[in-house]
């Protein structure tokens, strides 16, 4: 034993052991390299389409020029918006609408609602009442508001709100903790709009989110007819003209589209398999499938891509090439999305 020699030892054992793996390590690289298997960037855009930021121009209470001035002004641009309505005070018809005397609530029949809502502006819920849910007494009063008014939006437009907006903006932890039950998001921030808003200083607000890569949430309620109405239509239009010149830096879209999309984003693991000339991407998500139904952009950064395939379930993708990269919609937690490009 005292002839042993322990460094040979180590030396020997160490060989032995990693001698297979170098050799393995070597041949798979050869094969990759054989193959011409490359592994560009993926990752999942912060908004779709891989926009810097994003918009949700909201209107509350249904208010009746909304429906006049403020959907059709944003149907112009190829926008669509929130319009939070207040189901007690929706009136059924025209002439219900001339003969109120509180003309700053329920502008908007619910057939003209059904008309947007189809039109593909989202119709959501902002309250039975318009009462302050912090000052409710009791639990149940909070939740009679709301799921009233969920119940029949439901009934007349076809579609169960996924969103909420507080009356006032007023919410605690309990009114927040029951608004949020089997819903995407509620509506705890935004920037209030109105009769001292200029054109200017939108599209400066505007640029400030390409800046910093966020979501934007406008409160809007009468656009020339109403509480804190702006100067003139023009001053909305003008704005929303300048964001339609910012198109590809700029997503605008509903609340519920947008929100759903952040909180999928936030919640979904990405996995990705090199082919040659091609992906396999594998996403998990634990969001409740039924409530987030937004799709997600996937990214590729790649260059001299002439042409791109991806399929998911059988079917074709929308894909957009850029000269850096490749974009594509698709389902997150859903099956394996399959990605075959050409350059």
């Amino acid at each position: 034993m005292k002839n042993f020699n322990f460094s040979l030892f180590l030396s020997l054992f160490f060989l032995i052991i990693l001698l297979p793996e170098s050799v393995d390590a070597k041949r798979i690289n050869k094969k990759v390299d054989e193959q011409g298997v490359d592994m560009p960037k993926v990752r999942i855009a912060p908004f779709k389409g891989d926009k810097a930021c994003a918009i949700s121009y909201t209107f509350d209470d249904a208010l009746r020029d909304q429906s006049i001035l403020a959907a059709p002004m944003l149907e112009k641009y190829g926008f669509r918006g929130t319009f939070w309505a207040i189901p007690s005070m929706v009136p059924e018809t025209e002439e219900e609408i001339l003969t109120n005397s509180k003309k700053k609530w329920g502008g908007i029949t619910w057939k003209r609602l059904k008309e947007m809502s189809d039109n593909g502006h989202e119709i959501s819920n902002h309250g039975w009442s318009h009462k302050n849910l912090v000052n409710l007494k009791s639990e149940q009063e909070i939740r009679a508001e709301i799921e009233k008014a969920d119940s029949l939006i439901l009934l007349k437009i076809g579609k169960k709100p996924r969103t909420f907006c507080y009356p006032y903006n007023a919410f605690n932890d309990q009114v927040l903790a029951i608004a949020m039950e089997n819903r995407v998001d509620t509506r705890t921030r935004c920037s209030g709009w109105g009769y001292r808003t200029t054109t200017q200083w939108m599209n400066n607000w505007a640029d400030g989110l390409i800046k910093k890569g966020e979501w934007g949430i406008p409160m809007i309620h009468a656009i020339i007819d109403g509480f804190d109405a702006f100067p003139s239509a023009d001053v909305l239009d003008n704005h929303m003209a300048y964001v339609k010149s910012k198109e590809n830096q700029i997503w605008v879209g509903t609340f519920l589209e947008i929100a759903s999309y952040v909180k999928e984003s936030e919640n979904v693991r990405l996995s990705v398999t090199p082919q040659k000339n091609g992906l396999i991407c594998k996403t998990e998500m634990t969001l409740d499938k039924k409530l987030f139904t937004e799709p997600l952009t996937l990214v590729i950064e790649i260059t001299g891509v002439t042409s791109v395939k991806a399929i998911q379930k059988g079917k074709k993708l929308p894909v957009t090439i850029a000269s850096d990269k490749i974009c594509i919609d698709f389902m997150p937690g859903d099956s394996p999305v399959k990605i075959r490009w050409k350059k």
